[in-house]
């Protein structure tokens, strides 16, 4: 519509001008009016704003899939939203927050529901091929097999970059205030095996509803929910939602000085 506006406005000045430029051609002021409208007409139409071209999900998702290839530390935080019960080593997930350096090292908080203890917070750790646990805040640190670690968020950032193009049905439902910036959010179908390089013990064959809210302007991917079961003992309406933040903030992961059986 502003191109037909402007179109219409040039044929109107024009209109308008033509007398002043058949009566008086070769006068100092007709030359000035005319000059003058070519002037006014030109700014108007110049300030005319460009549409913003529509984004596409694939462009979307693949600039995230790159920034995200690309990192190198974030933190995190992951939170069983509707508190349906999620497990952690047979006690109830309440949430995990940490912190990632790529590719092979992490540290986070889990805080979990243990039926006889009531409330506890486990801490665990891994660089490299060495992984730990603490059972709570003054606990010695124990050694802890890598394959019985339940996360693989020291790399997270290629492991997101491989799921992301791999969402089936996804479509652009929104754009929301997310991370101090605006993010475009997207939603669409995977199932559990696709989380199973993230979260390592996850059961096959669970329908799951992921979404994902990616910054319109950087293309980081700022949260993502998983909605649906990783776990057969997972409640149905079970959502664990992740925010990530500070990503390639300097972040400083350390294996214990000391640890039992060290």
């Amino acid at each position: 519509m502003p191109g037909v506006f402007c179109g219409w406005y040039r044929a109107r000045m024009m209109m308008a001008l033509a007398p002043s430029i058949r009566t008086a051609v070769g006068s100092r002021l007709s030359i000035t009016v005319l000059a003058l409208g070519f002037l006014f007409l030109a700014a108007a139409c110049e300030s005319e704003p460009t549409p913003t071209p529509e984004l596409s999900v694939d462009e979307v998702l693949s600039g995230a899939a790159e920034e995200l290839a690309a990192l190198s530390t974030a933190r995190f935080q992951m939170v069983d939203e509707m508190e349906s019960g999620a497990k952690f080593f047979e006690m109830t997930l309440k949430s995990v927050e940490g912190e990632v350096k790529t590719p092979d090292s992490f540290r986070m908080l889990v805080e979990l529901v243990n039926p006889g203890l009531g409330f506890v917070e486990v801490g665990m750790m891994a660089v490299g091929d060495q992984a730990y646990m603490q059972f709570s805040a003054d606990a010695p640190w124990l050694p802890l097999p890598l394959e019985q670690v339940p996360f693989n968020f020291g790399g997270i950032g290629v492991t997101l970059s491989e799921i992301l193009p791999s969402i089936k049905n996804a479509e652009i439902t929104g754009r929301e205030s997310v991370g101090g910036g605006q993010a475009v959010r997207i939603d669409g179908d995977i199932v559990s095996d696709d989380m199973s390089d993230l979260i390592t013990d996850v059961n096959s064959g669970h329908a799951i509803t992921l979404s994902v809210w990616i910054d319109e302007t950087s293309h980081a991917l700022r949260q993502l929910r998983i909605d649906g079961r990783l776990y057969d003992d997972d409640a149905p309406e079970t959502t664990r939602l992740v925010v990530i933040t500070d990503i390639n903030s300097p972040v400083d992961i350390q294996l214990p000085e000391t640890a039992s059986g060290s």
